[in-house]
């Protein structure tokens, strides 16, 4: 079983430049809230850039490594079951160098931001 096996996914939209938003939930039962923190679950940070990886995999159609982090804002805790929303919007760097930034953003259901992330990725293919 992956991580991407244990996530409810509610919707998913892609738009024509490859831009997404995905809502989901991570069930209480979901492998990385163990010790993070007993009694008091929160989605660890990790797992969160790595839900901004794979979204912006499936936009761009290809393996992606993280290149490089601009950013990363924390502002709320994701619980189990809370209903999120990640807002992604990806462009290629100029001048291209094989790289896309990603702008990411968190939302709860009320539409708060609980995270924010600027990064870069690129092509597992491409030299590091």
């Amino acid at each position: 079983m992956t991580i991407w096996d244990e996530i409810d996914t509610i919707y998913d939209q892609a738009a024509d430049n490859g831009d997404g938003t995905c809502t989901f939930s991570v069930p209480g039962s979901f492998s990385g809230y163990r010790g993070h923190f007993p009694g008091n679950p929160i989605l660890p940070g990790i797992v969160q850039l790595s839900f901004i990886r794979r979204l912006a995999e499936r936009r761009l159609g290809i393996p992606l490594r993280l290149a490089g982090v601009r950013r990363i804002k924390y502002l709320r805790l994701i619980t189990p079951d809370l209903p999120v929303t990640l807002k992604l919007a990806l462009a290629k760097t100029e001048p291209d160098d094989g790289t896309w930034t990603a702008d990411a953003s968190f939302l709860n259901g009320e539409g708060g931001r609980v995270s924010a992330a600027k990064l870069f990725f690129a092509s597992k293919e491409s030299a590091s």
